[in-house]
């Protein structure tokens, strides 16, 4: 069975061939929120990874974006991105590549490959879910991603046991899905903006071929910045800032902004009433506000898309349809502006599904692979000049070996020899970027460092000449096959895959770190190591802090505070965890041992559920070293803490089927059973 997905940055799509046509499947549509609950977004898959606040179990698209404090998404944007930005006065030093993003999930990293693999791994198993095996597909990429993003897309997916068919750019990808329910011939400019970045792309479509002409973008623009601006605009009409937000109460604001974002896009809508946690008081935000506050993103996008023009010579009457795809390009500012700058009406979203379209072109492409759809030839161009890095007077210059719009596959050549005789390799540092520019600008990315060992060494340097062929296939994956022009010996001949520093290719050990990560799935994610609190204390408010003893060697009473905070209250209790309940408690702790440093364990799901007006003293708590958190409330993680302190336990669980993996808690005097009866606490 033949699909195409569509890898978004916040948002993922499948979408198979049916024979005649195309259908989306609906991977996670079950656990779409009633107030996401929109036209469209149940074809939707949150291109999004989380650990349950409670669970610390890890979950995919929309549990994680709309049921987790600190949801992981833009993980498309690592597998392009260098790991950190680089300060104005650091520069890699020559030949050395960048690293691979990490994320973190409880106390183990994972590289964005594997997250990105595991995403993989669950639209194939959505695809499951409706009856359906997904083993091979067609990836779309943005037109302007890096070699990096294309082979970590790539492996990704190969590591989710989904074979890549082929890498297509995104544009194009609509562009096939619009020709396919229309039918026609022409010059087509698509407009790409989604979550994360922005491509505009020309190309034509002729006698059934489909042949990029060129391609301008943005990698780091998309609806994650105009979330952003909304944020800007609510806080400036607050006069203030949530700065005191809870992890739960910060992911909530930050879906409210999208959601605000999303209604103020729908048209006949003016206005939306926000309203803020906290106790802060509702806003309303005007449609006009918005406008005003994106509208130096949307000058921003206006750019490439005269770029792209520029480069083909082309006016916007040389087009012949305008199509704007994404989520990003649906805000009505940003279809008035295309309009009003090309002077020509873009086609109907109707016409052109902006969040499917591209998924729908990626399965039609799949099916041409397949011979299934005749008299379709689909040809894509190289979106950066691919070159050689060299020294040239303290810059990095930059040899082109294949220039950008060259028509895939494409093919470079150029001989290579030792500078001087008694050199031992010959060192070729692969880059792609704007060949105008220097090697090591910020735009040029380096693909790979190739050392070259010299046959002769003592010879002369023409006699160690090296014929290079660099040739990119359907997909964009540059292979690079070189011999030594007088013996004719092969000297390398591979597939560039290697990102790391030390030329580790990407998919080594990955197999291994995306089983661990699914294993989270099932397993919770415990951090291992837990902060000890400092030797000394000091008091603070509300009664939460007992009396400091100020001694050194002051014995310590470790308090699993989770079933004090929620004494009392049931599984479907709407009330939160009581701070004045875990003061009162304490209170009665430090009068029984007055003697004894007292330590209170609280898992960050418990602090993210505390009232807002308590929240302070909890905080307080924390930088005093009088709470130490853990990833979540749990009675082992309370032991793990005492165990370290040397401690007396107090809880109100009687922890036996803790003994045998803690026998030291049957010691004599190393657990206190508390227990509140009516309003005094009682010790067992």
């Amino acid at each position: 069975m033949t699909f195409g997905i569509d890898f978004g940055t916040s948002n993922s799509v499948v979408a198979r061939w049916t024979g005649n046509g195309t259908e989306v499947i609906r991977v996670d549509s079950a656990a779409l929120p009633a107030e996401w609950n929109r036209p469209g977004f149940d074809e939707l898959f949150p291109s999004v990874v989380s650990l349950r606040d409670i669970q610390r179990t890890l979950c995919f698209g929309w549990s994680a974006k709309c049921e987790t404090a600190e949801p992981q998404d833009a993980v498309k944007r690592m597998l392009a991105s260098r790991p950190r930005a680089m300060d104005e006065d650091e520069s890699l030093p020559a030949g050395t590549v960048p690293e691979e993003h990490e994320v973190w999930f409880g106390d183990e990293p994972f590289r964005s490959t594997a997250v990105a693999a595991a995403l993989f791994d669950q639209m194939r198993a959505g695809v499951r879910r409706n009856l359906r095996e997904m083993e091979e597909a067609v990836v779309t990429v943005p037109a302007n991603a890096t070699g990096a993003a294309r082979y970590r897309t790539r492996a990704a997916a190969r590591l989710a046991k989904i074979k890549v068919k082929a890498l297509i750019n995104e544009p194009t990808a609509a562009a096939i899905s619009y020709a396919h329910d229309f039918p026609g011939e022409g010059r087509f400019l698509v407009f790409d903006w989604g979550g994360g970045t922005i491509d505009v792309t020309v190309l034509e479509h002729y006698d059934g071929i489909f042949d990029e002409m060129a391609s301008r973008g943005i990698t780091a623009l998309g609806g994650l910045e105009f979330d952003e601006a909304l944020v800007k605009l609510v806080l400036a009409k607050l006069g203030t800032h949530p700065d005191r937000l809870t992890r739960l109460e910060a992911r909530r604001w930050r879906r409210h902004v999208e959601l605000t974002k999303i209604v103020l896009s729908q048209p006949g809508t003016d206005q939306v009433l926000f309203e803020p946690l906290g106790g802060l008081p509702p806003v309303v935000v005007h449609r006009e506000e918005f406008e005003e506050a994106v509208e130096p993103l949307v000058r921003r996008a206006l750019v490439p898309l005269d770029e792209c023009l520029q480069d083909v010579g082309l006016t916007a009457h040389d087009l012949d349809a305008v199509l704007m795809i994404g989520g990003t390009s649906q805000i009505p500012l940003v279809r008035r502006e295309v309009e009003r700058v090309l002077g020509k009406a873009v086609v109907d979203a109707r016409l052109c599904k902006p969040m499917t379209a591209v998924a729908r072109g990626a399965a039609i492409t799949a099916a041409e692979i397949d011979g299934l759809v005749p008299e379709t030839t689909i040809s894509v161009a190289t979106s950066h000049d691919l070159g050689l890095s060299f020294e040239a007077g303290g810059r990095r210059g930059f040899a082109t070996l294949v220039p950008r719009y060259s028509t895939l596959p494409a093919r470079g050549t150029r001989s290579a020899m030792p500078a001087v005789r008694g050199a031992s390799k010959v060192v070729l540092e692969i880059v792609e970027g704007d060949g105008k520019r220097a090697a090591d600008d910020e735009r040029t990315f380096p693909l790979a460092r190739l050392e070259l060992p010299v046959p002769q060494p003592g010879a002369e340097p023409p006699s160690n000449v090296f014929d290079v062929d660099y040739h990119y296939d359907r997909s964009g994956i540059l292979k690079v096959h070189a011999k030594a022009r007088h013996t004719g010996a092969v000297i390398l001949d591979e597939e560039l895959d290697c990102f790391g520093p030390d030329g580790t290719p990407i998919a080594q050990g990955l197999d291994r770190e995306l089983e661990r990560l699914l294993r989270r799935v099932t397993e919770p994610a415990v951090s291992e190591a837990v902060p000890v609190p400092p030797t000394t204390e000091t008091s603070f408010e509300h009664g939460l802090s007992p009396e400091s003893t100020g001694a050194e060697e002051t014995p310590s009473l470790v308090v699993d505070g989770r079933g004090i905070m929620t004494a009392g209250r049931t599984a479907a209790s709407p009330r939160p965890p009581s701070v004045r309940l875990l003061g009162s408690a304490l209170t009665a702790i430090k009068r029984r041992y007055p003697d004894h440093r007292v330590v209170t364990v609280l898992g960050t799901d418990l602090v993210d559920s505390v009232e807002y007006e308590d929240r302070h003293i909890v905080d307080r708590g924390v930088g005093e070293g009088l709470i130490v958190t853990v990833p979540a409330s749990s009675p082992q993680l309370v032991l793990s803490v005492a165990q370290q302190l040397d401690a007396v336990v107090v809880s109100m669980e009687d922890l036996t089927r803790f003994r045998t993996p803690h026998p030291w808690v049957t010691e004599s005097g190393r657990f206190v059973k508390l227990a509140r009866v009516d309003r005094d606490w009682l010790f067992v």
